[in-house]
């Protein structure tokens, strides 16, 4: 009986917690690229241009615009990563196994709440590549350009292996592709309202 008085107390007490949902449209100029060594040279593959309709939903508390959500992420074509050196495009794509596997999956799982005095946070993706999946901690910046848009940056090392692959090799293996790669993102958001 003590309990149900305290339930009931309490809940009179506690204010009720409204959710806002922000639909954000993931825009065309976003864009993914990784940067690796091999025992020669850098290099650099990329996607420029980001061409899906996907979105990302934030969920606030309505009070403290503190996020305590996030859901959604985008699918990606392999076949349209280019690398800067063209002849290591064959390669690359092999390797990231595109005709197996043709699409890159990356879901935000969660994102630390940004200010525009905060706006290097922590959070959590979900990457699925050739067919694994791996959860990762990225470190993200937040730009708000203006009360419907932003630019949120992430930036991750990971290495061939955490997806059971191997990296690519040029002539015999003379040129080799170290393990490790630095994957970079800007996705350009948009409010949907």
């Amino acid at each position: 009986m003590k309990f149900l008085i305290i339930l009931l107390l309490a809940s009179f007490c506690w204010p009720p917690h409204t959710m806002l949902k922000e639909k954000w449209l993931i825009e065309k100029e976003s864009n993914l690229y990784f940067e690796g060594r091999t025992n020669i040279s850098n290099f650099r593959c990329g996607i420029t241009s980001y061409l899906r309709p996907d979105t990302l939903c934030f969920c606030r508390e309505d009070a403290s615009k503190a996020i305590l959500g996030v859901k959604g992420g985008l699918s990606i074509d392999v076949n349209g990563f280019e690398c800067q050196q063209s002849y290591m495009n064959k390669d690359v794509l092999k390797a990231l196994k595109s005709k197996e596997c043709p699409l890159m999956k990356i879901s935000l799982l969660s994102i630390g709440n940004f200010t525009s005095n905060v706006p290097h946070v922590k959070g959590k993706v979900a990457i699925s590549l050739a067919g694994v999946t791996r959860i990762l901690d990225v470190d993200y910046t937040v730009q708000p350009i203006d009360d419907s848009n932003l630019r949120l940056y992430g930036k991750q090392q990971v290495l061939f292996s955490d997806f059971e692959l191997t990296p690519p090799r040029k002539m015999a293996g003379l040129v080799k592709v170290e393990q490790q790669i630095d994957v970079n993102f800007m996705l350009a958001l948009r409010l949907l309202k």
